[in-house]
């Protein structure tokens, strides 16, 4: 098992005592982060949250707005640390230290991902994209779990993504394995999602994060082609024909918006996935798009327009404001106290109209958008509430 993996399994084994001196901590090293970086300009606190509970080293991300001084250079300090990753897991690569060269080409990763989310230039911003999908494309087949890279038809096109099993010999699972499909949000990349895989994988799942049409933070748009239905046909096509995954057994994880079209693909074939997950889904995206387009503008740095776009596109091809009392499947719906995008008040909807028997709601009162305050060991207990019900 690689050190970042492990890292990540011993918080969720930790002590309750231990996890909250573990937040503590996180949340004194990213206050100074983002005292240092208001000092000279704006950057929402959630991106500073979010980098950390997924992965990111909150020290050497201090160190390196300390070195930046500014927020408009901050993303070349990234980038200059993730060019540094890389060039280290190239060298243990070389010698055959797969292990270790996963784990930096993983970083490597990460550091651009983050970047990415705070370039301007359209240009400058895509060739960070496909650098980080290279990165992990190389650290890949060297995880404890290795993420095998695969291509879904889609309509007229294909979407890409990865699947992990929790074993890598087939003779260690003698029988089919649930798996559970991750959705992010809006302008995410599907690379984030690794460490909620390793909660996942080590319950057991197996799972399949990919990339929806105007998922890519590089694109900024949803085209008006998407079709969910499709997306869901297409994604159980593509596990049924794979000999080591149980169809019977299939439950979506939805992030943000990545909620929404778990829920609406949930409800547009209800018979084939086995139970759902949606963290901070908003609800009511039309009445609230100049609202929510102005949030996303300054969290994900792009523009209003293309930010308002995108959401109405979405918006109207998961319309399931009127249809969540027809939602049966075991459900777990959860949302922050602080989230300026999914508000309390929407979560607890969701969660109310749905009709299923088996269902359950976590609302972290001081937790903003992806309850990214409460990582890692919410996932630990999400991945738990799955377990229960494969």
């Amino acid at each position: 098992m690689s050190r970042i993996q492990t890292r990540d399994r011993q918080r969720h084994q930790s002590p309750r005592s231990q996890r909250g001196s573990l937040t503590s901590l996180s949340q004194e090293i990213i206050g100074n982060i983002y005292q240092a970086l208001t000092g000279n300009a704006h950057i929402p606190r959630h991106f500073l949250q979010r980098a950390f509970a997924n992965g990111l080293p909150a020290q050497e991300l201090q160190q390196a707005v300390s070195l930046a001084k500014s927020m408009r250079a901050l993303p070349d300090y990234l980038l200059a640390a993730s060019e540094q990753k890389f060039e280290r897991a190239v060298y243990w690569d070389e010698l055959g230290l797969k292990s270790r060269s996963g784990e930096l080409f993983l970083e490597s990763t990460l550091w651009a991902i983050y970047a990415e989310m705070l370039i301007e230039d359209e240009d400058k911003r895509t060739l960070v994209y496909k650098k980080y999908r290279e990165s992990y494309r190389c650290a890949a087949p060297h995880f404890n779990h290795p993420a095998e890279e695969i291509t879904i038809s889609y309509i007229a096109s294909s979407l890409s993504g990865y699947l992990r099993t929790p074993n890598s010999e087939a003779e260690l699972a003698p029988e089919k394995l649930p798996v559970v499909v991750l959705l992010n949000g809006l302008f995410s990349a599907r690379e984030e999602l690794h460490f909620l895989e390793n909660s996942l994988l080590s319950q057991g799942f197996a799972t399949l994060s990919l990339d929806y049409p105007g998922v890519s933070l590089h694109t900024a748009q949803v085209p008006s082609a998407f079709d969910v239905k499709e997306l869901g046909n297409a994604i159980y096509l593509f596990l049924s024909g794979r000999s080591e995954i149980d169809c019977n057994r299939v439950t979506l994880y939805g992030l943000s918006l990545g909620g929404r079209i778990a829920l609406y693909m949930a409800l547009t074939n209800p018979e084939r996935f086995h139970s759902i997950v949606c963290m901070s889904t908003p609800l009511d995206l039309l009445n609230d798009i100049d609202r929510l387009a102005a949030i996303y503008a300054r969290e994900y740095f792009i523009s209003p327009i293309a930010a308002r776009t995108a959401l109405y596109e979405l918006a109207m091809h998961t319309q399931i404001e009127d249809r969540l009392e027809y939602l049966e499947a075991p459900l777990l719906v959860l949302g922050g106290g602080k989230d300026k995008i999914a508000l309390p008040d929407e979560t607890k909807i969701i969660f109310d109209r749905s009709q299923s028997s088996d269902k359950k709601l976590i609302l972290c009162p001081g937790a903003g958008h992806c309850l990214h305050e409460m990582m890692p060991s919410l996932r630990y207990e999400v991945a738990q509430w799955i377990k229960q019900r494969a």
